[in-house]
Parts: C-alpha cells; sequence; structure tokens
C-alpha cells in the first residue's frame, strides 16, 4: 500500500501545501501577519497563503471553504502540530509573550535533547517551535 502501480515510489512524496480552515479569517489573517510576522503572498476573499520557504502554509474561512466540500467534513482545530525550526527557541518565545501569545508549555528540553515550545493560533491549532 502507498505505492505507485507498477512502480518503485511512494504514491505521495512532497508535501506542498498545508491549508489551515478558520472560523474567523479577519482575527486568523492578524494573528498570522501581525503576530507572527508571516509574510502575506496572496489574498483573495476568505484566503490568503504566506511566503515560507518550501511548503505554502494558507488560511481559508471556513464559511467561504465550502466550495471545495461540505463543512460538516471540518473538524475543530488543534489536531494537528506546525513545527517550525527557529534560532532561539526562549527569544522566539518571549517575542511572541510581548504580542499576548500564550505558551502553553516550554520552552523545555525533550528526552531525545530537543528544545521545544508550543502555543495555539486563535482557533486552537497548535504550534511547535524549535531550535534548529
Amino acid at each position: 500500500m502507498g505505492k505507485i502501480k507498477g512502480g518503485d515510489k511512494n504514491m505521495f512524496n512532497k508535501l506542498f501545501a498545508n491549508c489551515l480552515l478558520v472560523n474567523d479569517f479577519d482575527k486568523s489573517l492578524a494573528f498570522y501577519k501581525d503576530v507572527l510576522g508571516l509574510e502575506v503572498n496572496t489574498t483573495e476573499g476568505k484566503f490568503a497563503d504566506f511566503k515560507l520557504e518550501g511548503t505554502s502554509l494558507a488560511i481559508f474561512e471556513k464559511e467561504a471553504a465550502i466550495s471545495m466540500f461540505p463543512k460538516e467534513h471540518m473538524g475543530q482545530g488543534g489536531g494537528v502540530i506546525l513545527a517550525f525550526q527557529v534560532e532561539d527557541v526562549q527569544k522566539t518565545c518571549d517575542e511572541l509573550k510581548s504580542k499576548s501569545v500564550e505558551i502553553f508549555e516550554g520552552p523545555k528540553t525533550t528526552p531525545w535533547g530537543q528544545t521545544v515550545a508550543y502555543f495555539k493560533d486563535p482557533d486552537g491549532n497548535i504550534w511547535e517551535v524549535s531550535a534548529k
């Protein structure tokens, strides 16, 4: 399972985009742009994506996303962890706290030696910042 029929390649080889379905587009856009400092790439209606290296990160308001599939298939936030590497976890946490972001865990060192901290976006999606 997971292989392309007749080939050796995995069916899924590259994750190119993450789109978070959000309840309040304007609140989420302000959070990602003004609090996290992400640069907006494009916006269209209640959709926006941000400039990142390698993978696209987008937000799409649930009420507008019904053009893709019914809202009954849209769950609540918090079911996935978005992990980003940063130069200095403590400094990043201090900056986030200065913008009223609650760090709910960390910074701490895991048993495997990784320095991490966790916070949530306005929809409850969990973000991890870890040392490079």
